[in-house]
């Protein structure tokens, strides 16, 4: 009797064990080329998008800050994918600034930028991008008007999703405040493409 039950014991595990160790059975559809399991990690390449399905939209709210000094920064931005790598947009910033006691002050002009992903930092680092901009900006406080130099920054930045931080490098950058309206050489952007 125990011989009996010490081969049933044998049997049944060797069945479970074979029917664990077969592959799977796929079937491809027809005209179906290639890997499926390389098809479903592949990117479409946006070329063969429309120019609507390249558009993206989004922006940032930062330096939001109520008391004295109330601060108030906002960034609407539009993108297009040129290629899987490559985005190139616009975006026109806005900030409010008001100290207790003085005249608000407003700064506001547009940026050029371009983001290209570094697919080779992927291993390490998801959706990782180099990122270069110019941009030209104005300033008023009441009556008095100013107009600053073009700033151009470069740097580096992560996505995650459609959030995006970058920290930037602005080469342009003064400590004389009629020349850059930044009072630092870095510059870090947050915010990212929504829609």
């Amino acid at each position: 009797m125990k011989k009996i039950l010490l081969i049933l014991c044998l049997l049944t595990a060797g069945n479970i064990t074979k029917s664990w160790a077969q592959e799977p059975v796929v079937i491809k559809q027809d005209g179906a080329t290639g890997d499926l399991d390389a098809e479903e990690n592949e990117e479409p390449d946006v070329r063969d998008l429309s120019f609507r399905e390249r558009l993206k939209f989004g922006g940032g709210i930062g330096g939001l800050q109520f008391g004295n000094p109330t601060l108030i920064s906002v960034s609407p931005m539009a993108g297009y994918l040129l290629t899987n790598e490559m985005t190139v947009g616009l975006a026109v910033d806005y900030q409010y600034t008001k100290y207790t006691g003085a005249t608000a002050y407003n700064l506001y002009g547009p940026r050029l930028f371009t983001q290209y992903r570094l697919r080779f930092l992927e291993s390490i680092l998801s959706k990782a991008f180099a990122q270069g901009e110019v941009q030209q900006y104005y300033g008023s406080a009441g009556t008095y008007k100013l107009n600053y130099d073009p700033q151009f920054l470069a740097g580096v930045g992560l996505g995650y999703g459609g959030f995006q931080i970058s920290a930037l490098y602005n080469f342009s950058y003064s400590s004389n405040n009629l020349t850059s309206p930044y009072g630092s050489p870095i510059v870090i952007r947050v915010g990212g493409f929504f829609f």
